[in-house]
């Protein structure tokens, strides 16, 4: 009887368990606001948010990884490759490795490098989002008309 009640247990853990993980950012460059881009990312499994036109541009790749527990604290660890993308070539800007509490602002500034000198911040929070608040958050068909 024992053993069928961790059974259980672990299977209720496994359904509970969080498998996608809610970005948002605040992007400025040379304290210019760019963006504030946000993007649903499943747990260890990249996204890719596009922003801009066809001579300039800004790509995020956002990886989120399992939770893991740093000094008694829960943190979500956040990989973000950020690309500037001018005229159809793709520069990698910073590839930042934060690990961020669940519902706490992480604020993060770079200095591009290569003789660049601009200076970009990044602001940035995750939460984890169940399946169902995924689901919840996709565009109906009244949302797309």
């Amino acid at each position: 009887m024992f053993a069928s009640a961790l059974a259980l247990s672990a299977v209720a853990n496994a359904q509970s368990a969080p498998h996608y993980c809610e970005v948002v950012m605040d992007f400025s460059v040379n304290r210019h606001d760019i963006a504030q881009p946000r993007a649903i990312v499943e747990l260890g499994k990249e996204a890719e948010i596009t922003i801009g036109n066809e001579t300039h541009g800004w790509q995020f790749r956002i990886l989120v990884e399992e939770p893991t527990v740093v000094r008694r604290a829960t943190v979500i660890p956040t990989n973000i490759e950020l690309y500037e993308l001018i005229n159809g070539e793709v520069i990698l800007r910073a590839s930042p490795h934060i690990a961020v509490a669940p519902g706490q602002h992480a604020e993060l500034d770079v200095t591009f490098g290569e003789e660049d000198g601009r200076k970009a911040h990044l602001g940035l929070s995750a939460n984890f989002r169940t399946d169902a608040e995924v689901e919840a958050m996709q565009p109906t068909q009244d949302d797309q008309r």
